[in-house]
């Protein structure tokens, strides 16, 4: 009897996910029927299931968190989560569990955001404005999810129509450095059509932390986004969406660049266009059986222009890139007898990418794809989760992702979870198909998949002394790939006293890296990309949970991280690796090595929040804590082993109150690095203290 309660209750989320409002709550349009169920997710296993009964680390951003916390971009709300560390290399990009920033999907509403610059999604392009809520999986996903899910997931999830008639609301916020953001919506909802727009628009002065060179740390910039969300009902059995995203950023600044040993200043124009289309059906052939068709297309556009101050001529120099994202997916869910739930899907990918550092111009690539899940649960205490994906594209190897998890509730206030899962990355199209020769460094860099016709060309003209490295034995590119381990234990998370730590383990080999392979007659070297090192990352995430009276809760999260290059750990052992101290060379202690670059050992979060619905009033106060971590190698052994080549250990302290007066209006103020803690030099993504207010006009609500 307990499981066919548990299926029967797994049965309704299939076939009332049509109806599901992205807040978990049932509703049907045609009668006054609606059931409140508990928090809803469906990143973790590509469909709706209780958070609390998900096998794999996951964490939930609700709407409320959002507003609370009072952020602007999807940067600001994931740097305050405990275990995520937001990293800045040619954008502001998120690592999970100590992986890269360029391991990290990130989703909206399940389809995937496009335009990478060196690795990295700036999460700086995307609004909260939107947003219903976040969800975040910890640990590989390629098994439903394939290329660049190694380290974890983050879906950001829209809000849709609601039933209620015609509503909208407009919101305005001020912040420090001109920094404005507007933001208006409107929805309607009616027996079968429903439908929601979005406005925002994003704009900032920039900041300033070195008065004395040409330009600004930050530069100013406008942004524009656009959101559509359409539904239809044409029957009792199907049920049509379309979402349509557009956003366009402009930006000018002054730069100084060096040429020739003298500094010289440019003006700087850079627009940017991304936008996706996604249409989908979802019909249910009975109230266990459903299919859903999925299709997307995406693209995104840079064009970045250089203009010399003192030159009247025209540009110094202009570089493009536009990126073309399409895909097709078919997912079916059924739930067979009263244990088993599968899932089956499949689709193909066409990817292709114009940029003028790509050899010929213009390359494209294929990939097709099916992935299965089996969830067994043969009792109330225990869940099983099997699931695997095998992708076949055109121009590098077959892949198998498989992954296992495992729920297991020993007693109803506590869960135990543990997974064993594998992911990969596949290579991009810089590290297949680059061709950059820098006019100002001389050094060239050269895609992998073309490495010796190009190399052949160079040489035809002149510019090869000598082979540092046999390149046809190089071999052909392979993915990135992890091995990953999570055990985890969660004590009462609703409760006046709940706790949870998870401890990780991800082991990656094969990560691409740049390889010198001949030098060049101007002196500088020809590089190339190879398969070299081998790293793990290990550690634990933990946070505890006091809600001492009603309206207080005190979060606190504390995250321990290892993350270490093998290779190093080898060269180590055998004594092979030097560092120069006082004038003289002596080998590296093991003791010295501080692993990888950007990972702090130590990190922690603490959100106190204060929420008297009576009263209209919500007020937090956050710290974020990361530990001493390393930026760069300085004495030339291109490892991390001195105290020079370390950042601090700093805490950033944030204030928000929101205030509500009456059903239509709120207001919002507060400040955001509140002790203006700053380090131009070593973090120039601090800029101090700023203020902010702001307020939101609901209509109709």
């Amino acid at each position: 009897m307990v499981a066919d309660n548990r299926f029967l209750a797994v049965g309704m989320l299939v076939g009332l996910l049509p109806f599901l409002d992205v807040a978990g709550q049932a509703v049907r349009e045609d009668s006054l029927w609606q059931v409140d169920l508990p928090d809803v997710v469906v990143t973790a296993t590509k469909g709706p299931k209780f958070l609390r009964d998900v096998p794999v680390p996951t964490d939930v951003i609700t709407r409320e968190d959002i507003a609370a916390q009072g952020a602007m971009r999807v940067s600001d709300l994931l740097a305050e989560q405990t275990g995520l560390a937001l990293v800045y290399d040619l954008g502001t990009g998120l690592q999970i569990q100590g992986m890269d920033a360029a391991y990290t999907l990130i989703l909206i509403d399940g389809e995937p955001v496009i335009g990478r610059s060196g690795g990295t999604l700036d999460l700086d392009r995307l609004t909260v404005a939107d947003l219903e809520r976040v969800e975040i999986v910890r640990g590989p996903s390629s098994s439903l999810y394939g290329s660049e899910a190694l380290a974890g997931v983050v879906n950001l999830i829209t809000r849709k129509p609601n039933a209620g008639g015609l509503r909208g609301h407009t919101e305005v916020r001020y912040e420090t450095h001109n920094t404005v953001d507007l933001t208006a919506s409107g929805e309607v909802k009616g027996e079968r059509f429903g439908a929601r727009f979005l406005a925002n628009r994003y704009s900032s002065g920039g900041y300033d932390l070195f008065p004395d060179l040409i330009g600004l740390t930050a530069p100013g910039f406008t942004d524009y986004t656009g959101a559509a969300h359409l539904t239809f009902t044409p029957g009792a059995r199907t049920d049509w969406a379309l979402d349509a995203r557009l956003a366009r950023q402009s930006q000018k600044s002054t730069v100084g660049l060096y040429l020739d040993g003298a500094l010289l200043a440019f003006e700087e124009e850079a627009l940017r266009t991304d936008w996706s289309l996604a249409p989908r059906m979802v019909h249910r052939f009975s109230p266990t059986v459903k299919l859903t068709t999925r299709l997307y297309a995406a693209r995104f556009e840079t064009d970045t222009a250089l203009r010399d101050r003192t030159d009247d001529s025209g540009r110094a120099g202009e570089t493009r890139f536009d990126q073309g994202y399409g895909k097709g997916e078919v997912q079916l869910d059924a739930v067979l007898g009263t244990q088993h739930l599968l899932t089956l899907g499949g689709g193909y990918i066409g990817e292709r990418v114009e940029a003028d550092r790509v050899q010929g111009g213009r390359r494209a690539s294929y990939t097709a794809y099916g992935y299965a899940q089996h969830e067994w649960m043969p009792g109330e205490a225990l869940d099983v989760v099997l699931s695997a994906r095998l992708d076949v594209p055109g121009d590098y190897a077959t892949r198998l992702s498989p992954k296992a998890a495992v729920l297991f509730k020993p007693d109803p206030r506590m869960r135990v979870r543990a997974s064993v899962g594998s992911g990969f990355k596949a290579p991009t199209f810089q590290q297949r198909y680059m061709d950059f020769a820098n006019p100002v460094g001389g050094y060239s860099v050269l895609g992998a998949t073309d490495i010796e016709a190009a190399l052949d060309r160079l040489e035809a003209q002149g510019q090869i002394r000598y082979y540092l490295a046999d390149v046809a034995a190089l071999g052909t590119l392979r993915p990135e790939s992890a091995v990953s381990f999570n055990l985890g234990l969660e004590v009462d998370p609703e409760a006046r006293v709940g706790f949870l730590i998870n401890l990780f383990r991800n082991t990656v080999k094969d990560l691409i890296e740049t390889l010198a392979v001949a030098a060049k007659t101007n002196g500088q070297n020809v590089f190339t990309y190879v398969n070299l090192s081998r790293v793990y990352t290990q550690g634990l995430d933990a946070e505890l949970t006091l809600r001492p009276f009603t309206p207080v809760a005190l979060t606190l999260g504390y995250q321990y991280l290892d993350a270490r290059d093998q290779d190093v750990l080898a060269a180590l052992e055998e004594g092979t690796l030097y560092k120069r101290v006082n004038g003289r060379d002596r080998r590296v202690r093991k003791e010295e090595y501080g692993g990888l670059f950007d990972r702090s050992r130590h990190s922690g979060t603490l959100h106190l929040r204060y929420r008297h619905p009576g009263l209209g009033l919500t007020a937090s106060v956050r710290g974020v804590y990361r530990g001493r971590y390393g930026y760069g190698d300085r004495n030339g052994n291109l490892i991390l082993d001195d105290d020079s080549e370390y950042v601090p250990g700093y805490a950033v302290w944030h204030v928000t109150a929101t205030q509500r007066l009456g059903a239509l209006l709120s207001v919002q103020a507060g400040v955001k690095n509140l002790f203006d803690k700053t380090n131009p030099e070593l973090i120039p993504s601090l800029p101090g203290r700023l203020l902010f207010a702001g307020f939101r006009l609901n209509l109709n609500p």
